[in-house]
């Protein structure tokens, strides 16, 4: 069986983060995935862990997948919504993968909202397979 603890869902993610510079791997029940073909993902929801890429092989990546994918089960048991998802998300910057939880919205003023409340940078968005950066309002700024 294919869930997010499964050594197909690890080689995947591992795969395409190295292959395309990131991946998503989305579930509803903590265990069946599925990659997200539409929506927007947002992060923000537990601590992003940056290991550098000469670093980062395939079991240093398994050891930390499996970390997030029990964050993500963890979320979804403690959500008292129905039809929420999240995901692992793993991308790749400045030469480190980053991994990090994050959460499938269905529209774009959603996920902007959430990025402003969660203090991130930036949403991805899923049909255009480009993460979004957000404007964020200088508060200190000199009149």
């Amino acid at each position: 069986m294919n869930t997010m603890f499964s050594t197909h869902a690890v080689r995947l993610a591992y795969g395409r983060t190295l292959m395309d510079g990131g991946s998503s791997l989305l579930t509803s029940d903590g265990y069946d995935f599925e990659v997200p073909y539409k929506g927007f993902m947002v992060g923000g929801l537990s601590g992003e862990t940056k290991i550098p890429l000469d670093i980062c092989d395939a079991n240093t990546f398994h050891t930390i997948w499996h970390k997030y994918a029990t964050e993500v089960r963890k979320l979804i048991k403690e959500s008292r919504l129905s039809g929420v998802s999240y995901a692992v998300g793993t991308w790749i910057d400045n030469d480190c993968i980053v991994f990090d939880v994050s959460e499938k919205v269905a529209t774009s003023r959603s996920a902007y909202a959430l990025c402003v409340e969660r203090n991130e940078d930036a949403y991805y968005d899923v049909d255009e397979r480009k993460s979004v950066f957000i404007e964020k309002d200088n508060d200190n700024a000199e009149a």
